[in-house]
């Protein structure tokens, strides 16, 4: 999945124009995540989406006319079957897009700051003040440790962002919203659109067979960061694997020892076998990855669930693991698999960790 922040900042590192459309409120039915972003390239090129219909084609024609004027504009929709037209839009609800010209001497060592920052695996709070005609360096990075790249003209509004990440105590991964800074100098309130910069999420899939290669590929273009692990090296390397972002070749056994895991990883134990498995889940449940799963038959789970509760594993803990993997859509071979499994992995990311259907797993208690 090309990703709209690393492709803004090649334009600009190339000294190209180009205009940078973002979702700042929505409300109702919308067919676009509420985090969207659409960038439009002085050829015409579309990188990332606001929606589609004729709300992405309005769009597109308003980033052709902001990179020839030079100026920010912001865009209300509301969408209805009327303002749908011939393009089969079907949903109903409101939307601001504010729309701004990427400067290469207002923007890019912010840009370059938030790549550097994603790269890091570390979050920030990016504010960008929300008005016709504002200039495209009316924005702030402010970092977790407070220290900040960019200003939005306004130190009450600075403070604001800086309170906001304070009282959170950390960047939250959804952080999205628009709030008001005051009036200026016509009386009407003035916006910044505050939204949370952080890394992407990573898929470590232990086993390097079929299975892990249809998960890899689906995965990466939805935006997993791909890391591979496995014991063999025939099966851990780039050659195999040319959409995984690092392969590893480590001992089962004690691999997350040389891994990072935190809460936005996900852990899929796909091995050639549930005695290789069994160290993948046993050292998965004592971390904080946002997901575990593991693929294997009813049977074989729950014999293994019962050998973990025999050597000290907390029922609690087996709780965590999606195991047989995947959502239950009747998956026979290996791609059906990983479209199970990529499916369930984007339903604990928009959920929150919630599940939002009903994800069936088992504990494999008695």
């Amino acid at each position: 999945m090309t990703d709209v922040f690393e492709e803004a900042l090649r334009l600009m590192a190339a000294g190209e124009k180009a205009a940078l459309s973002t979702i700042v409120s929505s409300k109702g039915s919308l067919p676009m995540s509420k985090k969207a972003k659409m960038l439009v390239t002085t050829g015409g090129q579309i990188i990332g989406t606001v929606g589609g219909g004729c709300l992405e084609a309005d769009v597109w024609d308003e980033a052709r006319d902001v990179m020839d004027s030079g100026e920010s504009s912001l865009q209300r929709f509301v969408l209805t079957e009327e303002h749908a037209g011939d393009s089969g839009l079907n949903c109903g609800g409101n939307v601001e897009v504010f729309t701004e010209p990427l400067v290469r001497e207002d923007a890019e060592s912010l840009f370059q700051e938030i790549a550097r920052i994603r790269a890091a695996r570390e979050s920030a709070v990016l504010a960008t003040r929300v008005a016709p005609g504002a200039p495209s360096a009316s924005k702030i990075l402010v970092r977790e440790d407070g220290s900040t790249i960019g200003s939005l003209g306004d130190p009450d509004a600075e403070a604001t962002i800086h309170r906001t990440l304070e009282e959170e105590g950390k960047v939250p991964e959804d952080l999205l919203e628009v709030i008001e800074t005051g009036e200026d100098a016509a009386g009407q309130p003035q916006r910044v659109f505050v939204e949370s910069i952080v890394p992407e999420p990573t898929l470590y899939l232990f086993g390097g067979g079929h299975v892990s290669h249809a998960i890899a590929r689906i995965a990466a273009t939805v935006g997993f960061r791909i890391v591979i692990v496995d014991d063999r090296p025939m099966f851990a390397n780039k050659d195999r694997f040319p959409m995984a972002d690092e392969t590893q070749t480590l001992d089962l056994e004690t691999a997350f020892g040389e891994l990072k895991i935190d809460d936005l990883s996900y852990i899929c134990a796909v091995t050639r076998g549930h005695q290789h498995d069994k160290p993948v889940v046993r050292q998965a449940v004592q971390t904080d990855a946002a997901y575990i799963g593991m693929l294997g038959s009813r049977r074989k789970i729950a014999i293994m669930w019962k050998e973990f509760l025999a050597e000290g594993l907390s029922p609690e803990q087996l709780d965590r693991v999606h195991a047989p993997i995947g959502l239950d859509i009747g998956a026979d071979n290996p791609e059906e698999i990983a479209i199970s499994v990529v499916s369930e992995l984007i339903n604990i990311r928009r959920s929150g960790g919630k599940p939002s259907h009903d994800v069936k797993f088992m504990s494999g208690v008695s």
